[in-house]
């Protein structure tokens, strides 16, 4: 089963450019994701009224173009199945020209209390799944900053404020996404098109203090950035983008 939704692109998930920001994208496809599992009755208030919740383990975006403003789309998002820990979830957004964004995902469903990853058999059986890949990634392995890379320049030192958390408690996933691309140089910022990946390793809490990371490369036309945030225990995301 394929979940679909239709709206016009609203100023206020715009950018300076009157073009949907990629946050703005993030934060729809979790929107659409949270209405799909409502009907296998592993939404989000099903879950905490369990003791359990999703959690966003990995992702990989392919971004073509940002739709601008008053244009219409359509969200598109589907399960392509569990392995035992894992859930893989499929996200487009498409407009009039076809898909402009799409993304690949892996999430979990922890214990709340224990915080333990749970058996994804145990939870979801019998939901309809589709083989159908949105990005070129069949496989999203985990993120390592390269041997290689440069020498880390810190972008960004802050407090975490109650505006990022979510309602789980902790720094919504939109967040880190939102971040590193409000620090951005040149010329990753000015890009049109690009992809990025996301490995979220630790979760943000309340009161933390956060530091951003930013990994340039010297040839930035052909290599990828790296970033890492740490927050006040350990690091909590590593990203790149090419």
């Amino acid at each position: 089963m394929y979940y679909t939704d239709q709206l016009i692109v609203p100023n206020y998930l715009c950018d300076m450019h009157d073009r949907i920001s990629i946050w703005s994208t993030a934060r729809l496809f979790q929107e659409a994701a949270d209405h799909h599992v409502k009907t296998l009755n592993v939404g989000f208030r099903q879950l905490i009224a369990q003791g359990k919740a999703w959690v966003l383990s990995r992702m990989y975006y392919d971004v073509s173009r940002l739709p601008a403003e008053d244009q219409q789309v359509t969200v598109r998002t589907w399960s392509r199945g569990t392995d035992g820990l894992f859930a893989f979830r499929e996200f487009q957004l498409i407009d009039a020209q076809g898909v402009a964004v799409s993304c690949t995902s892996y999430w979990v469903i922890i214990d709340l209390n224990t915080r333990h990853v749970l058996r994804m058999h145990d939870l979801i059986d019998g939901f309809e799944t589709h083989p159908d890949l949105a990005t070129d990634h069949p496989q999203l392995d985990r993120l390592r900053i390269p041997r290689q890379a440069p020498q880390p320049l810190i972008s960004a030192s802050f407090p975490v404020r109650p505006s990022m958390l979510d309602h789980t408690n902790h720094v919504n996933n939109t967040e880190y996404i939102k971040w590193i691309f409000d620090h951005l140089p040149e010329p990753y910022a000015s890009r049109t098109s690009y992809r990025f990946g996301i490995e979220f390793q630790l979760e943000t809490q309340p009161s933390e203090t956060v530091s951003l990371y930013s990994y340039i490369p010297d040839t930035p036309d052909t290599d990828p950035a790296y970033f890492k945030i740490n927050n006040s225990r350990s690091t909590a995301v590593i990203a790149f983008l090419s």
